[in-house]
């Protein structure tokens, strides 16, 4: 992914639409909030938390995502948990994706 260097952890910092999109999802809904899309695309995860369409997920042991209404709360949120880490058992898996509520597929 293209991006200039910085922040925290001295990562990439993601810009504009130089994010991944997350579409499918895994029922036949239209989904009209972020977060209820969130508990349907990751229903697995131990918490989801905000609104918005930017996410920062992390995959470490357990799955969780915070939902972030701009990409510039997003990027400081994936930079501080790849900076310090997002729990005990933290492989350094994370990852700034966005939703999209216009076009989700099952």
């Amino acid at each position: 992914m293209a991006g200039r260097s910085g922040g925290l952890s001295g990562a990439p910092v993601l810009r504009g639409d130089v994010v991944k999109v997350y579409r499918r999802h895994y029922c036949g809904r239209q989904h009209r909030a972020w977060h209820a899309l969130a508990v349907c695309m990751f229903r697995h995860a131990a918490w989801i938390s905000g609104d918005g369409p930017f996410a920062v997920i992390g995959w470490c042991g357990v799955t969780t995502v915070s939902l972030h209404p701009d990409i510039e709360t997003a990027e400081l949120a994936l930079e501080t948990i790849d900076a310090t880490g997002c729990g005990g058992r933290c492989v350094r898996r994370h990852e700034l994706v966005r939703l999209d509520l216009e076009q989700v597929a099952a």
